[in-house]
């Protein structure tokens, strides 16, 4: 018999589906950083762009991680992976994984018996390249893909693309571009939904004293397209460059991006990090932990 989901099951799916459009746009996870140490710096995750990661000294650097994301709210267990390679002094290239599984809900057939279960799903697979046209001068490009699951017979998909140029001034740097530019989601009914484009603006400054002292300090802010100016600032101490701690805020207002306050440790040593972040201040994604390992050299 044809298996139809519960009316409970169709009140979350619906809910699931308003709290993506909720600043009306589809697949509000696109915006969320994938790197632990991006998102315990107010998710300043325009810096894991490969236009400024070419900049760096690192010729490779993989992360994993795991986010315990809003689990008072969406309570979803996201798995990320994140790899950076730069050939050569001008080349850098970046692929990245995310899965996100939210809340599972029961499925019942017509008569009321219990069928199985279901877990909604957001995925995004992005690949980016970057040139170093001058020594202080690049620009880059990152395709995205985008596939979003409420129940077994709704799964939506996109396409994207972010556009950045990157500038290198002493131990500043600045960043401009679009990200999230791409094809509209339908709803089941015909609606369209536009992605969370944005215009973005980033920079940093680092500071190094006493020889082993250094603070990173990040600002960034995104303009979206749909409506809403998120505004984000972070700061990485970093002692030896083995001992991190960071610090950031959010400010999210009416964008698809939720305001917090974050907080995270981290520990490297002879190439392998280790990393945790903490988010609070925010009813609808506080509480929200996460950690990952990695490697770079």
């Amino acid at each position: 018999m044809k298996k139809i989901v519960t009316f409970a099951a169709f009140i979350l799916a619906v809910s699931s589906l308003h709290a993506q459009d909720a600043a009306g746009v589809a697949m509000p996870f696109s915006v969320i950083p994938r790197t632990v140490s991006s998102l315990s710096t107010g998710a300043t995750g325009a810096f894991d762009d490969a236009s400024l990661r070419v900049f760096g000294e690192e010729k490779f650097d993989a992360s994993l991680s795991w986010y315990s994301w809003a689990p008072s709210s969406t309570a979803s267990n996201n798995i990320n992976a994140d790899i950076f390679a730069k050939l050569g002094q001008r080349l850098g290239l970046t692929a990245q994984f995310a899965l996100d599984n939210g809340q599972k809900y029961d499925i019942y057939n017509s008569t009321g018996t219990k069928g199985g279960f279901y877990v909604p799903k957001d995925m995004m697979i992005k690949l980016g390249a970057s040139f170093r046209i001058l020594p202080s001068l690049s620009a880059g490009a990152t395709l995205r893909y985008m596939s979003s699951s409420l129940t077994a017979k709704n799964t939506y998909s996109a396409f994207a693309a972010d556009v950045m140029a990157a500038y290198e001034l002493g131990s500043a740097h600045f960043a401009a571009g679009v990200t999230n530019l791409g094809t509209p989601v339908k709803s089941a009914d015909g609606t369209s939904f536009g992605l969370p484009a944005a215009a973005t603006l980033a920079g940093n400054y680092a500071l190094s004293f006493a020889e082993k002292h250094a603070v990173d300090f990040r600002l960034q802010g995104d303009w979206f397209f749909k409506g809403g100016l998120c505004a984000r600032v972070g700061a990485e101490y970093a002692f030896a460059d083995m001992v991190f701690a960071r610090l950031g805020y959010c400010y999210g207002g009416n964008s698809p991006m939720p305001s917090f306050l974050s907080v995270g440790l981290g520990a490297k040593f002879a190439g392998v990090s280790i990393n945790a972040a903490y988010l609070l201040g925010s009813q609808t994604v506080g509480g929200t932990l996460a950690i990952g390992a990695g490697y770079s050299f």
